[in-house]
């Protein structure tokens, strides 16, 4: 009797996780899960409406579809928020990746991933900037620039 029950304890974890489990990633394929990091703009207000994403309550202005490109190609929309994200998860052949992810007030951002060939999960992390912070980048790094050539005809005159 105790075998049997043992059995069937066995039994009824394996076949728990092979429910719960994701299916398997065609022959020659990969799983790419996507995870975003978008920064928060500021504290949601005290009456702010709400709504459910993925599970997830969060405050509607937070929430914002980001667009995936992979190769050039539009692949479609994830939503994301900076309190939580819905992770898509993508079934791609394997190969050299281009990623592009697209969301208002955010910079594009590209990635590149080898998808391996094994049918395992890979994770893609993706950290969106606001565009602010990217076109400062852009301003110190051309300041930059601009001073060592003015650094460089000074030495030349010299």
């Amino acid at each position: 009797m105790k075998t049997c029950l043992a059995i069937f304890a066995i039994l009824a974890v394996t076949a728990t996780s092979v429910i719960g489990a994701e299916p398997l990633p065609p022959e020659g394929c990969s799983r790419v899960k996507l995870f975003f990091v978008v920064p928060q703009d500021e504290p949601p207000a005290d009456r702010q409406t709400m709504v459910n994403v993925g599970g997830m309550v969060l405050p509607i202005d937070s929430i914002r579809p980001i667009s995936i490109f992979v190769d050039g190609k539009f692949t479609g929309h994830a939503m994301t928020s900076p309190y939580s994200s819905v992770q898509p998860g993508l079934h791609l052949q394997a190969g050299d990746r281009e990623f592009e992810f697209k969301c208002d007030g955010f910079a594009p951002t590209k990635a590149k991933l080898t998808v391996l060939p094994n049918q395992c999960t890979q994770n893609l992390i993706v950290k969106m900037t606001k565009e602010a912070e990217e076109n400062t980048a852009k301003l110190i790094d051309s300041a930059r620039r601009s001073a060592a050539s003015e650094k460089a005809k000074v030495e030349i005159a010299k």
